[in-house]
């Protein structure tokens, strides 16, 4: 069992509470969080996902401070869960302790952060890796293996949405102060940006418009990613929407054989439209992207290998073309 603490408790914290127990692969030994609300028993507030798991902290040691969990040496894996603005801080420290690294993402706030946390991995034999979890969702996932396999010919045009009520459930409103946690380009968005990159490698070109807010940054944005010999991909994130208005991440894709679609509205299936006609619904595995994103990092660590699906190289280049669209805005 590998021994995992967790610095910051709130939502996404918490969600990683209960799905690295899932695993069956780690024991939490330690949680660290300064708001002694997060270290109560129970589910955390907000969220847009449905929290899953044994979210008890029995037998769990909490500490008030990051540091003081960093310097505990049952501690073998540092999940970071902490505001964006805090990422390249704590993860340095953690390097530095010598742990097995969780960051969630986005990998930090601005791309010259994530430089400086590359530069200090240089040599290190410990694992980073940035908790994209989209990679691991099931319908995403199998659209990927899809499209690498060639199996219904060169994607033509994708669209891609992830829209959310506004997130005011964030302690001390941090999603919600631009400069700490960017905006729902960075918090949001990032999960398409990421898996776009993922799918298609870096666009030829990016134009974006978006709405801007005072303090809160980006609200709302609409990225067009242009491939010289294609595809054409859109990207939808918003944040803006009313609080009673349903979170949904969704994505459609036109191949020269077939055409998918994903929305999480309607089930959490890919739907595959073949050429020759008919639907087609694959198998998918059951669990969810944390649960799946979690469980493979433990693998590598037993397997004495660095992760390959989320390297923390892939992971900057999303922060950098994320920085791209807002660039392309002004």
């Amino acid at each position: 069992m590998h021994k995992v603490g967790i610095i910051g408790l709130g939502f996404i914290g918490k969600m990683h509470l209960g799905s690295l127990r899932r695993t069956g692969m780690a024991e939490i030994v330690a949680v660290a969080d300064k708001n002694p609300a997060n270290l109560g028993q129970g589910a955390a507030q907000g969220g847009n996902i449905a929290l899953e798991g044994d979210l008890s902290l029995d037998g769990v040691k909490t500490y008030s401070d990051g540091d003081e969990l960093l310097a505990d040496p049952d501690v073998e894996i540092a999940l970071v869960a902490l505001p964006t603005s805090l990422h390249k801080e704590y993860v340095l420290k953690a390097i530095r302790a010598g742990k097995h690294v969780m960051c969630e993402k986005p990998f930090v706030r601005h791309s010259e952060e994530g430089k400086e946390i590359l530069s200090a991995m240089k040599g290190c034999d410990k694992n980073l890796m940035v908790l994209q979890c989209i990679r691991f969702w099931p319908a995403y996932a199998k659209a990927y293996d899809y499209v690498q396999s060639g199996e219904y010919g060169k994607v033509l045009s994708a669209h891609f949405v992830r829209n959310s009520p506004k997130p005011t459930w964030s302690w001390d409103n941090w999603l919600l102060d631009n400069p700490r946690g960017g905006g729902a380009l960075v918090d949001l968005h990032i999960h398409d940006v990421d898996f776009v990159n993922y799918c298609f490698g870096k666009p030829d070109k990016i134009e974006a418009a978006g709405v801007k807010l005072p303090r809160e940054g980006v609200g709302d944005i609409m990225a067009l990613y242009t491939y010289q010999g294609g595809p054409v991909v859109t990207l939808h994130g918003a944040w803006n929407f009313m609080p009673k208005f349903p979170f949904r991440m969704a994505f459609s894709m036109s191949l020269e054989k077939a055409s998918f679609e994903f929305n999480s509205m309607v089930d959490m299936n890919l739907h595959v439209y073949p050429k020759e006609g008919g639907e087609l619904v694959p198998e998918l595995d059951s669990a969810d992207g944390y649960l799946l994103e979690d469980k493979y990092f433990l693998e590598c660590i037993d397997k004495g290998v660095k992760p390959s699906i989320v390297t923390p190289e892939a992971a900057l280049e999303s922060v950098v073309l994320g920085e791209q669209e807002l660039a392309a805005m002004a």
